[in-house]
């Protein structure tokens, strides 16, 4: 097998198509940094400053940083696609699968030889891109945090959830010898998936998490009719109207059960999405809570007086990006097991000739 894997790294180093990608992988987050740089510069103009009067707290920079390289988990997903199915596709058109066999090498060899390379070609994109960013943020003039090394493990996450679809287009690619199929199954994954995933991730909210808001409210309730704020009538109206089912309705019945057992939340969950910068949500946070789901410190809806202050110790309200990190990871391998093993069942069967 090692040989194998030698003449597809050799094939891609050769390829057009993988250095285009290698190109773009490059500078375009060098070019998102400078644009960046530019916009800036001209909401400056009118007020007399400049870029280096700009003072940019560590929270910000921070939060730049991510935002700017992570971007290749939304960039990459189509250039995988198509890289993958047209690399493995030509192997078929041309009789090269066909010469493997004929050669004597097993179709294990040949499955996960395709398999690694495409992995490892994923990993390098993605490595590029990242670093494209970095450099790019520091001959921006804004520099880079990297929040002493910790945004590394969560670029490393994202690195993973990628690998789930590589595998995807690698046992896509080997199951049709015409490139036509896969390639139509590729861009429809990664089209349903982009949408999904916005989508998807505005569901992370927990049960238990509902389940703990209702118990303190209620509690709450009780000491405001003794203390006689409120009468039972009203309470009643309030338990009714802001039930566990306004929280968890319908929508979230249908997403979350997607949000659990796929990689659809990451996008939400880890805040990946360039718009934010412009609207000014800049927070590059230790931990996700969800007391912003039920209550807001300046009015109650539902005329509780909750804030987040009265939910700081409530384990089911936060859920730490470590423990984030360990579960897209566990979940993404769980997938490429699960894809990976399903489409060497199936090579193995299939008839190449």
């Amino acid at each position: 097998m090692l040989n194998l894997i030698v003449f597809e790294f050799r094939r891609m180093s050769k390829s057009l198509f993988f250095k285009i990608i290698g190109g773009y992988c490059l500078l375009w987050p060098i070019l998102v940094a400078l644009f960046y740089r530019g916009i800036i510069e001209l909401t400056l103009i009118d007020t007399g400053n400049t870029f280096a009067d700009i003072d940019m707290s560590s929270d910000e920079l921070r939060f730049l940083t991510w935002m700017i390289a992570v971007a290749f988990i939304n960039e990459l997903p189509k250039f995988i696609a198509l890289f993958t199915v047209l690399h493995i596709g030509r192997d078929f058109s041309d009789g090269i699968v066909r010469n493997k066999i004929t050669a004597g090498h097993s179709r294990t060899s040949i499955f996960f030889s395709y398999m690694i390379t495409q992995i490892c070609a994923t990993v390098l994109m993605c490595v590029t891109y990242i670093g494209g960013a970095l450099f790019g943020l520091t001959i921006s003039g804004f520099g880079v945090d990297l929040n002493h090394g910790e945004m590394f493990l969560r670029l490393g996450v994202a690195i993973v959830i990628l690998l789930v679809l590589t595998v995807t287009f690698t046992v896509i690619s080997l199951m049709f010898r015409r490139r036509a199929m896969p390639i139509i199954l590729s861009i429809v994954i990664v089209m349903v998936m982009s949408t999904a995933t916005a989508i998807v991730g505005n569901f992370n909210l927990p049960a238990k998490a509902v389940d703990d808001y209702i118990e303190v409210r209620h509690e709450r309730y009780e000491e405001m009719i003794d203390d006689g704020y409120l009468d039972e009538e009203v309470v009643e109206d309030f338990e009714d109207t802001y039930d566990r089912d306004y929280y968890l309705g319908i929508a979230w019945k249908i997403c979350h059960p997607a949000y659990l057992i796929t990689n659809l939340g990451f996008n939400g969950d880890y805040s990946t999405d360039l718009t934010q910068v412009i609207t000014g949500n800049l927070e590059y946070s230790d931990e996700l809570d969800f007391t912003g789901k039920f209550v807001n410190d300046y009015y109650s809806m539902d005329m509780s007086g909750l804030t987040s202050k009265d939910f700081k110790r409530t384990d089911s309200m936060h859920v730490t990006y470590t423990e984030l990190n360990f579960t897209y990871t566990l979940r993404s391998v769980a997938w490429m097991l699960l894809i990976g093993g399903w489409g060497y069942v199936i090579f193995r069967k299939k008839n190449l000739f």
